[in-house]
């Protein structure tokens, strides 16, 4: 190999090295370690308000050391549990057809993002659904809880960490 091939081969090697100590730098903390046992047993975690108050709550039952059985729910700010009603208006109508079927993408997600928890045993490995991105975070954030919950770990604030993303059509716009 000629010199100038040699250097730009080192080159090239200290730039991928370089690389990978950024990405190590700027990954997040790892906000649930999986690596330790799950207790059996039911529990809960809840989510953060979003920015119009409502709290996801994650139920989790774990046998065996393994999740078995996972429920997500939605309760707005009032007490409303988020359900085929959500997105309608008080009279019980579909006043704003865009924002009832946006609410009803992240009600029908609920029980996705469950199921998937029960399939993958990692909150952290349950995959965003298109037009269910803040039930997704919400989510996140109350399964995380619940499984430390489970480890018998002591909530460090790192749910908190999880991104709650704005919303982008709110209730008051019907």
């Amino acid at each position: 190999m000629d010199r100038a091939a040699a250097f730009r081969r080192a080159n090239l090697a200290g730039l991928g090295l370089a690389g990978a100590f950024l990405l190590a730098a700027c990954s997040p903390p790892e906000l649930v370690d999986m690596s330790i046992p799950l207790a059996d047993g039911q529990y809960t975690g809840q989510s953060n308000p979003d920015e119009q108050g409502a709290i996801g709550t994650v139920t989790i039952t774990v046998e065996g050391g393994k999740i078995t059985a996972s429920t997500y729910q939605t309760v707005a700010a009032d007490g409303t549990v988020k359900d085929e009603d959500y997105g309608k208006t008080t009279a019980g109508e579909i006043g704003n057809a865009e924002f009832y079927q946006r609410a009803q993408a992240a009600v029908a997600s609920y029980q996705q993002y469950s199921q998937e928890l029960i399939d993958v045993q990692d909150p952290m490995a349950v995959d965003v659904i298109s037009g269910a991105t803040v039930a997704h975070s919400q989510f996140l954030q109350a399964a995380v809880r619940a499984v430390h919950e489970a480890q018998g770990v002591d909530d460090d604030g790192a749910a908190d960490s999880i991104n709650m993303p704005s919303l982008d059509l709110e209730e008051s716009d019907y």
